[in-house]
């Protein structure tokens, strides 16, 4: 398998206290045949800024804009990214979140080893900022299809800052999601979906070097105690028993 290229998608929405650092990770890969787009989400703080500021010095950098249409998710800034990407690989990096230098080059290794994967996941080493509730790694790991189906009714079994994507999925039209149901739980109905249709979600056993950061202001705590976890169970859960 020849050297293929790697697009890294950054939505961004307020997140000027790490952006530097998380996209200062992305331009410094080991990995060289890679394109990074930074997707602003209409952030009201100084981000787009910081953002245009390193640009200046990295000048390949694609820096987009996507209306902020739907609370607590990247799908909106992400999405665009994955339409002006034109790499063979997909990675979605959050804003405040930040990958060791061999990140890509790691990522490269398993496709090459898989040519076949269409989508892969790894688990997360989490970076603690005073968050209420800390996970210091955090994983998925099963072997069929039918057991990741089975594991997705009872919670999502997917790391979703870590998943790729290959570009054939976007191509086909098969990882647009559903925001406007399911909020920030749109990509836990998007891996049923591609469940559903027999695409495996790969997963690395181990990790190979995304770190997740862990703090009081990110969506994920805006989506506990609501009820979008639930109706995606009950609905894959109805249509894999007929």
């Amino acid at each position: 398998m020849k050297s293929c290229k790697i697009s890294v998608i950054i939505p961004c929405y307020n997140a000027e206290k790490w952006i530097e650092e998380c996209l200062t990770s992305a331009i410094n890969q080991t990995y060289k045949n890679k394109e990074i787009l930074v997707v602003d989400n209409e952030s009201t703080d100084d981000s787009l800024a910081i953002v245009k500021s390193i640009q200046v010095k990295h000048p390949k950098i694609k820096v987009l804009s996507a209306p902020n249409k739907y609370p607590n998710c990247w799908d909106e800034a992400r999405l665009l990214g994955f339409g002006e990407a034109t790499g063979d690989y997909l990675v979605t990096l959050g804003a405040d979140d930040v990958l060791s230098l061999e990140y890509l080059d790691n990522l490269h290794k398993f496709f090459v080893k898989t040519p076949e994967a269409l989508a892969v996941q790894s688990p997360i080493i989490g970076i603690n900022n005073g968050a209420r509730l800390f996970m210091p790694i955090q994983g998925f790991f099963y072997e069929t299809l039918e057991q990741f189906k089975n594991m997705a009714l009872q919670l999502c079994p997917v790391t979703s800052p870590s998943v790729v994507f290959n570009r054939e999925l976007w191509d086909m039209g098969l990882i647009e999601t559903l925001p406007e149901k399911y909020s920030g739980a749109a990509d836990y109905d998007l891996y049923c979906r591609l469940a559903d249709k027999g695409i495996f979600i790969h997963c690395i056993p181990y990790s190979i070097g995304y770190r997740y950061r862990w703090h009081k202001d990110q969506a994920t705590w805006e989506m506990f105690g609501t009820d979008y976890d639930k109706k995606i169970q009950a609905y894959w859960g109805n249509q894999w028993k007929s």
